[in-house]
């Protein structure tokens, strides 16, 4: 620790967490979704349930790398959801097919981390730390110098 920054990693057991300022009651069609938005369409080898199902370890990496986007399911498990907090973008992913909108391609960016995350062995939180200063704020994998995504 320096005198002007907070440093530490997370612990073995850590979960991913929206930031305050990430925390928004979006609901998916109410606030993203549009009658007039028109996704583009493409198809995916990376099943949803390896985003959202049993691997909290890919979550939790999933969730620092890629920073303002939370994921939902439609009520019957089949579509998985992915959104910006600032409601701009969203991507759905049912059965290989992909649907995606607005300035950013989420899904694009979901599957990106995912590799990521595979390629570095799949690290769990105890890999992870967090640097706060004055100025900025980052995650990390294994050392300070290795930022997972820099703000």
């Amino acid at each position: 620790m320096h005198d002007d920054r907070a440093e530490g990693r997370f612990g073995p057991h850590s979960a991913f967490m929206l930031m305050r300022t990430q925390r928004q009651d979006l609901r998916i069609f109410r606030d993203v979704v549009r009658d007039e938005h028109a996704p583009d369409e493409s198809r995916t080898m990376l099943s949803p349930q390896r985003i959202t199902g049993d691997a909290w370890e890919a979550r939790f990496a999933l969730g620092l790398r890629l920073g303002d986007v939370w994921t939902a399911r439609d009520e019957d498990g089949a579509r998985l959801w992915v959104a910006t907090t600032d409601a701009r973008s969203w991507a759905a992913v049912e059965d290989g097919t992909v649907w995606q909108y607005g300035p950013r391609r989420l899904w694009d960016e979901v599957e990106e981390a995912y590799r990521w995350w595979e390629e570095r062995a799949r690290p769990g939180p105890d890999r992870f730390g967090l640097t706060v200063t004055e100025a900025e704020q980052w995650a990390w994998l294994d050392r300070p110098s290795r930022p997972v995504l820099r703000r």
